[in-house]
């Protein structure tokens, strides 16, 4: 029964790993190699940012996405949310109107890349301080949102994956795991 359970477990977590697998920007098209993935649950932007930093796919750490390009931007918002809206990582939370990325390999840095809705950021509401990609139906435009103004918004997120690949001990470890996974399916078929 216990051994049974064991297997039962890990065929659900490797089923869950595979429904939601990131979308690579491959440096052939002219991409960074980073890996995107679009995740719909609704959540506020704090907790997104602590979501997407929890992730990690290929031993690749995870980060609400850092958009630096018209070409990024264009992947990550049609390609992989697909028109959906979702927050990016950066904010203006530290001092109005001074957008910084907040997360990712660009944390700390002033955003050099932006395509904001006309009228954007325009801080309403009392204040918002989160970016989103996608608003308002408008494929790849961005709105400040969240924050203040807009306590209770949730939006899908956009998380990146990028870092350095995994050591070969840390490949070996993974597939000797799913060796014995799969010996243990095999055992109990037969």
């Amino acid at each position: 029964m216990r051994r049974s359970l064991s297997i039962l477990l890990a065929a659900s977590a490797l089923a869950t790993a595979a429904q939601a697998v990131p979308t690579q920007w491959t440096v052939a098209s002219g991409g960074n190699g980073h890996w995107y993935e679009f995740v719909p649950e609704p959540v506020l932007a704090e907790l997104a940012y602590s979501l997407a930093a929890s992730e990690s796919y290929l031993g690749l750490s995870g980060y609400l996405a850092t958009i630096t390009s018209a070409a990024e931007n264009q992947f990550a918002s049609v390609t992989v949310a697909q028109g959906q809206l979702a927050w990016l990582g950066a904010t203006d939370a530290g001092v109005e109107g001074q957008w910084v990325w907040r997360s990712g390999p660009e944390a700390g840095q002033a955003l050099t890349y932006s395509n904001w809705n006309a009228n954007e950021p325009n801080n309403c509401c009392g204040g918002e301080n989160y970016l989103q990609t996608n608003y308002a139906n408008q494929v790849g435009l961005w709105n400040d949102h969240g924050g203040p103004g807009n306590a209770l918004q949730r939006n899908g997120y956009l998380v990146e994956f990028s870092g350095v690949v995994p050591e070969p001990g840390r490949w070996a470890l993974m597939a000797a795991g799913l060796a014995l996974l799969a010996a243990a399916v095999r055992r109990r078929r037969g």
